[in-house]
């Protein structure tokens, strides 16, 4: 088993000022509900809609990185058997230090009989959207592009 290692916060500040954080984002469709949205607690995107989503850590796989990211923050186990890679983005932003992420972004369904609970360290709420119409005006860039994308690719 490979150790899985973050930064304490102080290390993180001086990673924020120096590097670019890889992160990762889910579009979670949950059957018969549509794609979970959260409303954020915390920087970068603090009070807007987002995708759920984190930071890879030193020693994770994508598909591990991806449990994660699902379990974490929203309770719910993913089967990524069938995931789809939505897109990259690069994520500027003037808190944090100038914080610059590389997010990649893929699609997981899960079943309606899983039921999400949010990270409430993390979120305010959650909602569900089903077209591309229904995205919300107040919701991070790069989450807006992901949405788009996999919308426009649903035809």
């Amino acid at each position: 088993m490979v150790e899985i290692k973050f930064a304490p916060r102080e290390v993180f500040e001086q990673l924020l000022e120096w590097g670019v954080m890889p992160t990762f984002d889910l579009i979670i469709d949950v059957e018969g509900q549509g794609v979970i949205l959260v409303k954020r607690k915390i920087a970068p995107y603090e009070n807007q809609w987002a995708l759920p989503g984190l930071r890879m850590y030193k020693g994770e796989e994508i598909k591990g990185t991806l449990e994660r990211i699902a379990k974490q923050e929203l309770g719910l186990g993913i089967n990524q058997e069938n995931k789809i890679f939505i897109g990259q983005y690069v994520g500027k932003f003037i808190t944090e230090h100038n914080r610059q992420d590389l997010s990649t972004c893929y699609y997981v369904k899960v079943a309606s009989s899983q039921s999400p609970v949010l990270n409430e360290n993390h979120f305010f709420s959650l909602m569900y959207i089903k077209s591309k119409e229904d995205i919300p005006s107040k919701i991070g860039a790069m989450y807006k592009f992901y949405l788009t994308e996999y919308f426009g690719s649903k035809k």
